[in-house]
């Protein structure tokens, strides 16, 4: 059967079935090929059209079928990490779901002893925006629940850079990529349980507590890092359908063991702010130039490589148009890959105004063109959105950042499966967010409405606190 075939079986059938099971190791075993075009073909379905979007529809159903799905995949012929599932007891499907089931609980019960931990360990989610909004809010919640305890980040480079350094964390750096074969990405779980132990050595049981904010390290939650009493799992993806609050509230939630709380933050914003620039101030407001020159927007056009979330060019010229036309300086960023700079690039040329490139502050003292861009880090950017009067873009690394430095939000959150979806990623903090809909090029004149009603709500804020 050809993979296409296999990824309709495997969405149409039952899981528990023999057949359920039979195509969804058929298409597990096309992934783990030797032929690299074969395995990439057959990872990118597999991820594309069966485990991303089932976890973005936030279905209890659905969250559900990728356990069945993911736990007869990795023990496919070909699978890298049979032999370590077996060394720890797991043997079969079966008793990996069985697992799964027992470590989805809110961490930190009723016989916990705050005071005995020394040390957290805390995976990431992977992606930047992810990172920013759920697994930033578990490590902050840490740091008030368990204040002896120090904390260990496990996750990329860039995420570490933004998340750790500025919290004193420790971090212990893996690459985890979307272009990784299904192979590649088992072949991490075994490194980042090695990197468990070394962040755990020397000390007793009671001393140190695993929590996963639904990693991808541990494909969410399935593959164990830690004995079951001393790791906690924050399944993300079946939370009551009912309970609308965005990802980073609900952490919140579960990381304090609390169901119900009043406040997405632990913090005040300027202590958000700090946070989430890597130790970098972002308190740049009053040094982009006074009152008069007019009200700053930051604008970030990336999408992680989902073009889907994109309302095209032709859309971002207009917005960029109708920022300078009502007034607004602009920060565009770069964002990251040839892509987006290719299609900033595209913006650039056809921006009437004039256009300006900053590299430290002393670029915007010079005098600021009416669009200004900035290509560097997300923390780089983070220090120019934390002076900015609003954030506009599109659901985005960037959006969280912006609302995390308690700057106002306007999103374009484009090609969501579910409205669900939306509510669960809408940027939270300590300032308005406003989310816009979106479905595609033919919504282009509402949003840019939307924008334009939004742009004055946050001209008044601004106003009204004085800038």
């Amino acid at each position: 059967m050809r993979v296409a075939e296999l990824v309709r079986g495997v969405r149409e059938s039952s899981p528990g079935s023999s057949e359920f099971a039979d195509l969804t190791r058929a298409l597990a075993e096309r992934a783990f090929s030797q032929d690299h075009r074969v395995a990439k073909d057959a990872t990118n379905a597999i991820f594309g059209e069966i485990v991303e979007p089932w976890a973005d529809s936030f279905e209890p159903d659905l969250a559900q079928r990728y356990v069945a799905f993911m736990s007869e995949t990795v023990y496919a012929p070909g699978s890298p990490i049979v032999s370590n599932l077996t060394e720890l007891g797991l043997r079969t499907p079966g008793e990996l779901r069985r697992r799964y089931q027992r470590v989805r609980r809110f961490p930190f019960g009723p016989s916990f002893d705050p005071d005995a931990v020394r040390r957290v360990v805390v995976l990431s989610r992977v992606t930047l925006g992810a990172d920013i909004a759920v697994t930033g809010t578990v490590i902050d919640a840490v740091g008030s629940l368990c204040p002896r305890a120090s904390v260990s980040f496990i996750g990329p480079g860039k995420n570490a850079d933004l998340l750790a350094r500025c919290r004193s964390v420790e971090s212990k750096i893996i690459s985890y990529g979307r272009e990784y074969t299904l192979a590649s990405r088992l072949a991490t779980w075994p490194v980042v349980r090695q990197l468990v132990n070394e962040c755990i050595a020397g000390l007793s049981d009671q001393e140190w507590v695993v929590l996963d904010p639904d990693s991808r390290l541990t494909q969410l939650g399935l593959l164990p890092v830690a004995p079951d009493e001393a790791y906690y799992h924050f399944e993300s993806r079946s939370l009551p359908v009912d309970n609308p609050a965005p990802l980073s509230e609900l952490a919140l939630q579960w990381s304090l063991g609390r169901p119900a709380l009043s406040g997405p933050h632990l913090s005040d914003p300027q202590s958000l702010g700090r946070v989430a620039v890597n130790g970098k101030s972002p308190a740049v407001a009053h040094e982009l130039g006074p009152a008069s020159l007019g009200p700053v927007a930051a604008v970030s056009f990336g999408v992680g490589g989902r073009e889907s979330k994109r309302l095209g060019g032709q859309f971002e010229d207009d917005l960029l148009e109708l920022l300078r036309h009502t007034g607004f300086r602009i920060i565009l960023d770069y964002g990251a890959g040839d892509d987006e700079e290719r299609l900033t690039n595209d913006r650039v040329r056809a921006f009437a105004g004039s256009v300006g490139t900053l590299r430290e502050l002393a670029d915007w003292r010079k005098g600021p063109a009416v669009l200004n861009t900035w290509k560097g880090s997300l923390p780089g950017f983070g220090r120019w959105v934390g002076g900015a009067d609003v954030f506009i873009g599109y659901d985005s690394a960037a959006a969280h950042l912006a609302a995390a430095l308690a700057v106002p939000v306007i999103e374009i959150f484009a090609g969501a499966p579910s409205e669900l979806m939306r509510k669960r990623w809408t940027p939270s903090g300590n300032s308005q967010t406003w989310v816009i809909p979106a479905d595609g090029p033919s919504d282009v004149p509402a949003v840019l409405g939307l924008i334009a009603r939004h742009l004055d709500d946050a001209r008044q804020m601004r106003i009204f606190r004085g800038h």
